[in-house]
């Protein structure tokens, strides 16, 4: 891609949800917060070493003063250790609470040693984050009951009542502060709970079983060898033609039947999620692989040999069990076992299809095209409609005569349970053939979203980031229905240099709902709406408006279909940054789409 084009488009990213990643604790903020107690703790320590010269304290006060200030320096550097012993947060309540005690019992009067309670209201503080409400229901009435008696030795002393009371009242209100961020903080975490949880069945969302994995390897940080964890998905086959059949309400029922057979016949301790609209997962520790298989396997049976109550479905289970780090990430740690489990599933769903002989003539074919390596890919040229140069090229399948155009080999593919195996050997076919085109150039593939979902995509173009950039397209073929979902997985692609693109906007599934949650790098306008443009002032003002689109959002506009020097002028008036069609460059095998650098309409 041109430098100043990729500077805007690298700009784009999907950010994490900041509140979520606070609160499920990554091991980060929790070493944040151990030493912001810490630091407080000396401070304190520095506090005491500043009262020492007073003339308020009592003989011997400056020695006791001393001692204990002395102290917060092996109490810091245990909140800083990563093993601490057991209960040490209750045990630091009490260490302060006898310190904090013992220093104002050294004051000459009971009247000054009272703003010391302030201290005790900062322990509070501590408790209700970091202990039970036991303990800082515990720590508060012993704060209050000091208070107490401070204020009767200073009233004896001949203090005046009123600025007695003035300030007994002030210092114990601020006790109640601990209870209120308490009762916020538990408010916060139902809130989170909530936005974790799909809203329909209850089950965790994608986000919300990240999080929750992450908690489990953060528990982990002591823990020595790998865990067995099983994984298995769950899915109603054409669960789309319950909606048309049965109705909406109808649908709604299956999914929470399914959700409530899941969490019945689910391990106690298993994290469930569903994952897009007829997608389920559970994920689960085992004592070992094959403990977890027998547990998966149970739960598959339980699931798909039950009748629901709501509609005759049929549900497709897939599952797998292995070792994995439990200090590794938790988000690659997730997207293996899916991925593996997914594709489980597919082959069990697509050997259900193969009973029919046409069915099975047709898994044969593509599996047969497969094992030969995919189809043949030959590559279109992407040219700047300012310059003329081909900066790129979109990579095309070419299949064998006789069964149709390359859409009628995915539709076959999908039918049979292959279709993301198809897209996977068309990419990794893609790869090895551009070989021989420019270093200089970008190469995109197409992908829909149950490939970008279910496979390692990143895994496969990393390693050929070095020689060029990769474009990612979305196709338009389906309806995305996991927006949270793709939007984790075209964020991982985004981290290994992959850029992304909505193809064929304008047509199919490519429409601004999708250009919204996917935020694109490239945005290429279909060639329907590219065809006639320099006539038709409805085709020219959705193409002015896409382009407009794609540059507030940073993104490149990539006219495609544009086949007449026409369609190519008001393709450069209208704001696009990029054409591509037959007036520019057939698709070609690599050899032979070397040969043009610029295509003769543009010289």
């Amino acid at each position: 891609m041109p430098t100043a084009e990729t500077s805007l488009v690298r700009s784009q990213r999907i950010s994490p949800d900041p509140a979520l990643s606070f609160l499920a604790l990554t091991p980060r903020p929790a070493e944040r917060s151990r030493a912001v107690i810490a630091v407080s703790t000396l401070i304190v320590g520095v506090c005491g070493l500043v009262l020492m010269p007073s003339q308020f304290l009592r003989p011997g006060g400056a020695i006791l003063i001393l001692i204990f200030s002395l102290t917060t320096i092996p109490v810091a550097l245990g909140w800083l250790t990563e093993k601490r012993l057991p209960h040490f947060e209750t045990a630091y309540v009490i260490y302060a609470d006898i310190g904090v005690v013992a220093v104002m019992a050294m004051f000459q009067s009971a009247f000054l040693s009272m703003p010391s309670i302030a201290v005790l209201v900062l322990v509070s503080l501590f408790a209700a984050a970091f202990t039970g409400t036991r303990t800082l229901v515990l720590h508060v009435a012993y704060s209050l009951c000091v208070l107490g008696v401070l204020t009767v030795l200073s009233l004896r002393d001949g203090t005046e009542v009123w600025v007695t009371l003035s300030r007994t009242l002030a210092l114990g209100s601020m006790f109640a502060t601990p209870f209120a961020i308490r009762m916020y903080v538990a408010f916060l975490r139902r809130q989170v709970d909530a936005a974790q949880r799909d809203p329909l069945t209850g089950l965790l969302t994608r986000r919300g079983l990240y999080n929750r994995m992450s908690s489990m390897s953060q528990n982990a940080q002591g823990s020595h060898g790998p865990w067995t964890m099983a994984a298995t998905v769950v899915d109603v086959a054409d669960f789309a033609d319950v909606d048309q059949r049965f109705g909406r309400d109808s649908s709604i029922e299956v999914l929470v039947e399914i959700a409530e057979r899941l969490v019945d016949a689910s391990p106690t301790e298993a994290l469930l999620a569903r994952l897009s609209t007829s997608e389920f997962l559970c994920v689960h520790r085992a004592r070992n692989e094959e403990s977890g298989r027998e547990e998966s396997r149970a739960l598959g049976a339980a699931l798909e040999s039950t009748t629901l109550r709501s509609a005759p479905v049929t549900l497709t289970t897939g599952s797998i069990t292995e070792a994995v780090d439990p200090h590794a990430d938790a988000g690659s740690t997730l997207h293996r076992l899916m991925t593996r489990a997914e594709a489980t599933m597919h082959r069990r769903h697509a050997a259900r299809l193969q009973g029919s002989t046409a069915v099975q003539a047709i898994h044969d074919r593509i599996s047969a095209l497969i094992a030969d390596g995919g189809p043949d890919i030959v590559f279109q040229p992407v040219c700047t409609a300012g310059t003329g140069d081909v900066v790129g090229y979109e990579a095309l399948s070419r299949f064998p005569d006789g069964h149709g155009s390359p859409q009628t080999w995915f539709v076959d593919a999908n039918t049979v349970g292959l279709r993301v195996e198809l897209e996977v050997c068309a990419i990794d076919a893609a790869i090895t053939a551009s070989a021989p085109l420019p270093a200089g150039a970008f190469v995109a593939v197409n992908a829909s979203a149950d490939t970008i979902l279910s496979t390692d995509l990143a895994g496969s173009l990393v390693d050929h980031m070095v020689r060029r950039q990769w474009v990612v397209e979305v196709t338009e073929r389906d309806r995305i229905e996991d927006y949270d979902g793709m939007g984790v997985a075209v964020d991982m692609l985004r981290r290994a240099g992959v850029l992304i693109s909505v193809d064929d906007v304008g047509s199919g599934y490519s429409g601004l709902r999708q250009l919204v949650e996917l935020r694109p790098d490239v945005v290429k306008l279909d060639a329907s709406i590219v065809r006639g443009i320099d006539s038709d002032p409805m085709r020219r003002a959705a193409a002015i408006s896409v382009s407009t689109f794609s540059r507030e959002i940073g993104a490149i506009c990539i006219f495609e279909g544009v086949e007449t020097p026409e369609e190519l002028a008001t393709a450069r008036e209208v704001g696009a940054d990029m054409v591509q069609g037959y007036l520019l460059g057939k698709p070609l095998p690599a050899a032979s789409a070397l040969m043009t650098t610029t295509p003769p309409i543009l010289s």
